[in-house]
């Protein structure tokens, strides 16, 4: 097989399962409530606090996900794709060290016999600088980065403008879901899902010479919707 493509189904797999895996609702318990309450709520639901730590695997493949989709905006806007692609890459992560690290740092306290010591640990552990540094890295990396990636998918004419747009979507709906409603949140993340399959589609279907040329080099024009949903 040439290796430019299966570097290209790569990239798709990347887009599709790293993406639905992100939209599986799994709610365990209020990431704002104290320590000790988020402990007991783990330990309520362990089984599908153990599937949420399982679901943190394919997420992974959000890092590759956005370098591709940064691969395809570069052909026609290398430096919203640079900047939006390195940011996104960045942010995610960021994420999977800090967020993925907190989330089973409750998952394996929940389990201690000593709970009063494992809640004021992982208060200790938030507290951190460098983990708060990370988290800070995630909820800005991965947020402008994917609007900026967004816009370079637009101003590429890469894929369609609707395309584009629901993949802007996702970062602004997920920080309005996590101030208003989880329900916003899960919403936002079903249109990246959508927006994530369109890209993929579109990354399938590029001959390998094309995928390789440099940038500003065979920018194609934007597909209709027919021909994104084909």
């Amino acid at each position: 097989m040439d290796i430019r493509t299966a570097s290209r189904v790569a990239g798709a797999v990347s887009l599709i399962v790293g993406s639905l895996a992100l939209a599986i609702p799994i709610e365990i318990t209020d990431d704002d409530a104290p320590i000790a309450a988020q402990l007991q709520d783990y330990a309520n639901h362990s089984a599908l606090a153990m599937l949420s730590n399982i679901v943190l695997l394919p997420v992974i493949l959000m890092v590759p996900a956005v370098i591709y989709a940064a691969r395809l905006a570069r052909r026609g806007a290398p430096s919203l794709a640079f900047v939006g692609g390195g940011l996104s890459a960045l942010g995610w992560l960021a994420g999977f060290m800090s967020i993925g690290t907190g989330q089973i740092a409750l998952y394996q306290g929940s389990k201690l016999a000593d709970q009063a010591g494992a809640a004021a640990l992982i208060d200790k552990m938030n507290g951190d600088p460098v983990y708060g540094t990370l988290v800070g890295i995630f909820v800005f990396g991965h947020a402008i980065g994917l609007i900026v990636l967004g816009i370079g998918l637009w101003r590429s004419r890469a894929v369609a403008p609707w395309v584009a747009a629901l993949f802007i979507a996702y970062p602004v709906g997920h920080l309005v879901g996590h101030a208003i409603s989880p329900v916003v949140d899960a919403i936002s993340s079903v249109l990246l899902l959508v927006s994530a399959v369109a890209v993929a589609a579109k990354i399938l279907r590029i001959p390998n010479k094309q995928w390789d040329l440099p940038a500003g080099k065979g920018v194609a024009a934007a597909e209709p919707v027919a021909g994104v949903a084909a």
